[in-house]
């Protein structure tokens, strides 16, 4: 068989075998060769174009089903992949079956011989092994389908939009459209419409209409859970026509056909939330919802809670509204546009027991302040450096979510936009905002910047999981306390609430202290009761300071007599049962959650994906995007294999080593990340070339500039953040009850499933720092 670098020399040749020109065309395209290897060349054709007058028989040699044709006069047992290959190669040699064409069927990339041949070739990987390319799964997309379906393997002829013909079977199919598998060797494009021909339930159901072609629009590409070389396609039909109607009474007559009655897509529609449940619980970004210029709910995870805390001021009261004031939300938000996002630089200063935070936008500034801004703030430990990106909720929204939280309704059509927060900031590159000469202003400069210390808005935050947020439950009573400040010094005060860890005060006048400042407690009534009880001079810390100051939130300080003193307050709460009052925890409603992750989920900032673990190997399990995607995705798109997406442009062989950080039974890091910097080369449109680099290689900053400016001179540089966390019992995430239902429908299916998840270990993120890159550079 040839050689795949000689495949373009000897296609350009058979056709032209035995021709008067072929001598000619031979030296011509041969330039370099010296006689004798041509003449090698010469006998290679002529063993290549020999007749071959055997019929052909694929039976248990392919990786597919086989059926019978008669081609040539000779009638051959081939699958799907072959018989493409037949057609579209017939013309090269001349539209004879011949040895060279007989080699071709025998070498495709499901035949045995070459999947044992690659197997041998790959049998010893290196450790830790990592395959990047994997199906990428479109998130808050769910196709359903409600009508029945029949199963039916039937032969189709399917015309791509370029005049393609693939050969392909059908696996079921409805009055208004079918699932069908085609080779992956082509490309297939959801949206297209293409034309299918139905020769074999045409003649079995005697219906003309179905040899004239019909019209169907590619709505759908499913995941190919089996790996093999095939794409299943679901189609819609859009040409008016009873014929399949009819075909179908005819074969559901038959006692060989199985009637559909469950929805298949579930298995689908499961994967897809499982790994969109993965995604809201694990994502660092913030997402903030607004009603007008009203910052109206948060939605919090324990990723993000850092971010969310972060703006909080010194009484632990939520400031993080006064990053949108009315200007910057008509700039964020402008009539007629859907979508804006800006960088905002911050930091916060300490002054008088009370936290001031700084926050300013790049346009906001021109370069000297720019530079001020980068050093004083880079030089704090508050610095950071954030992205804002703004989107309007639209009718389709609302139209999406009239299912998901009918009761909700309301609310939901009341929020207008949505804000999520990336924090981009990365310490090891905080050096480069001090690189540029610092300004000759006074710092009282950026005091335009400072926030203003308004009243505290009602932000309501939202816990993104349906669960329990308190470790304790917490008893509503009221007794005489007293509070000791080194600053406010004697207060007294009233219980509100209490639990054997935490206590909530009313206090006789304002607290002049700060958040995490330590107090004693005395329990004045209570020691009044029992003289003996620990409950003099407690000490606790404070976690909130009301607005008023009027009443503080606390938390037991733990040193070698706090388990003496919690569990003495258990007791207490234990002994009274009967006269305390439980203080409910407000769960979120469910509907309002499940509306905000609905909008969250077609409105990625950033790329996520999940790897799963296969032995000592690890393994891209699929990719999260949105259509149409952003120009990373489109980076990421795989160059070898349509319809993937790989994450080896940009992480290649770091990933392995990254990830064993996070994977590690000692010294476990939660989260990691890394910056990589990556340039891209184009030639006609298409990129050839890609180079990736993580920030650490570069040895300066120097270095760094002249990869950028060589990357953007050449083609494009792109800069890229990247985010680790590990996966923890991934089969958590998965829909017990529906899981169950799809073990009644195929066990198969299910256990593929689970194991698929089981084996999931890292969640990964990556997001298009580019902008940010370039300013600071």
């Amino acid at each position: 068989m040839m050689q795949d670098q000689d495949r373009t020399l000897y296609d350009q040749l058979l056709p032209l075998y035995e021709k008067a020109d072929f001598d000619t065309q031979l030296t011509f395209l041969t330039p370099n060769l010296s006689n004798s290897e041509r003449l090698l060349i010469k006998m290679e054709i002529r063993r290549l174009m020999s007749p071959f007058l055997r019929p052909i028989d694929l039976r248990g040699k392919v990786q597919g089903e086989c059926r019978s044709y008669t081609l040539s006069g000779l009638t051959h047992w081939m699958d799907d992949v072959a018989l493409n290959l037949y057609h579209r190669r017939l013309d090269v040699y001349q539209g004879q079956l011949t040895q060279g064409l007989w080699d071709e069927l025998h070498n495709t990339p499901n035949s045995h011989r070459v999947l044992q041949r690659t197997g041998n070739a790959q049998a010893s990987p290196q450790e830790n092994f990592v395959s990047l390319d994997a199906d990428a799964l479109r998130f808050g997309h769910y196709l359903l389908r409600s009508e029945h379906r029949i199963q039916l393997n039937s032969q189709v002829q399917v015309f791509l939009p370029d005049g393609t013909e693939v050969n392909g079977t059908t696996l079921d199919i409805s009055n208004s459209g079918m699932r069908i598998k085609l080779p992956a060797a082509f490309q297939y494009d959801v949206g297209t419409v293409l034309t299918v021909y139905f020769p074999q339930l045409g003649d079995e159901c005697q219906i003309p209409e179905l040899f004239t072609g019909l019209d169907y629009r590619l709505v759908g590409i499913e995941i190919n859970l089996v790996k093999d070389n095939f794409r299943r396609l679901r189609l819609r039909l859009i040409t008016s026509t009873e014929a399949i109607k009819e075909a179908i009474d005819v074969k559901s007559k038959t006692v060989d056909i199985n009637t559909i009655t469950e929805n298949k897509d579930k298995l689908i529609s499961t994967r897809t939330r499982s790994y969109e449940k993965i995604y809201l619980e694990k994502t660092p970004s913030l997402p903030l919802f607004f009603c007008g210029s009203a910052l109206r709910y948060c939605l919090l995870t324990e990723q993000n809670r850092e971010l969310w805390d972060y703006w909080h001021d010194e009484r632990n009261q939520p400031v993080i509204d006064r990053l949108f004031s009315p200007e910057r939300l008509q700039n964020l938000a402008l009539e007629g546009l859907n979508c804006s996002e800006t960088l905002v630089y911050c930091f916060s200063h300490e002054h008088t027991d009370k936290t001031y935070f700084f926050s300013a936008f790049p346009t906001e500034m021109s370069t000297e302040l720019r530079h001020l801004f980068w050093h004083i703030g880079s030089a704090r430990p508050s610095w950071r450096v954030l992205r804002v990106t703004m989107t309007k909720i639209s009718e389709e929204d609302a139209i999406r979510l009239q299912e998901v939280s009918p009761a909700y309704i309301h609310q939901i059509d009341e929020l207008t936009h949505i804000a999520t927060i990336q924090d981009l900031t990365l310490e090891h590159s905080n050096a480069d905002f001090r690189y540029p000469v610092k300004p000759k202003i006074p710092a009282k400069s950026l005091n335009q910047y400072v926030h203003p210390r308004t009243g505290i808005s009602a932000i309501e935050a939202v816990p993104s999981l349906l669960a329990p947020q308190r470790k304790e439950p917490r008893y509503k009573h009221r007794t005489g306390a007293t509070l000791i400040h080194h600053v406010s010094g004697e207060i007294q005060a009233q219980t509100v609430d209490f639990s054997s860890s935490g206590l909530n005060l009313k206090l006789t006048r304002p607290f002049s202290g700060t958040k995490a400042q330590e107090v004693a407690i005395t329990f004045n009534d209570f020691r009044r009761i029992d003289p003996k009880a620990p409950l003099g001079n407690v000490p606790y810390k404070v976690v909130r300071i009301s607005e008023d100051r009027t009443n503080v939130t606390l938390v037991l300080i733990q040193d070698r007599h706090s388990r003496h003193r919690s569990e003495y307050l258990q007791r207490l709460i234990d002994h009274n049962q009967h006269r305390l009052t439980l203080d409910s925890e407000k769960m979120p409603d469910p509907p309002l959650v499940e509306a905000m992750h609905q909008m969250l989920l077609t409105r990625l900032s950033a790329t996520p994906y999940f790897l799963c673990r296969k032995g000592d190997n690890l393994q891209l399990a699929t990719v999260g995007i949105n259509y149409p995607g952003n120009e990373l995705s489109r980076l990421l798109e795989s160059p070898s294999q349509q319809g993937l997406v790989s994450l080896s442009p940009v992480l290649g062989e770091h990933i392995a080593k990254l990830s064993a950080s996070i994977l590690r039974q000692r010294n476990r890091l939660t989260q990691i990340k890394h910056e990589f910097y990556v340039a891209v080369q184009f030639e006609n449109n298409a990129v050839i070339d890609i180079k990736a680099r993580i920030l650490e290689s570069f040895a300066s900053p120097e270095e760094r500039r002249f990869f950028v400016s060589q990357a953007r001179k050449k083609g494009k540089f792109f800069a890229v953040r990247n985010w680790l966390q590990p996966i923890n019992e991934g089969g958590q995430y998965l829909n017990s009850a529906v899981v169950e239902e799809i073990m009644m429908q195929s066990s198969l299916k299910a256990r593929q499933l689970e194991g698929e998840f089981i084996d999931l270990c890292v969640y990964g993120e990556m997001t298009d720092v580019t902008d940010e890159v370039l300013l600071r550079l």
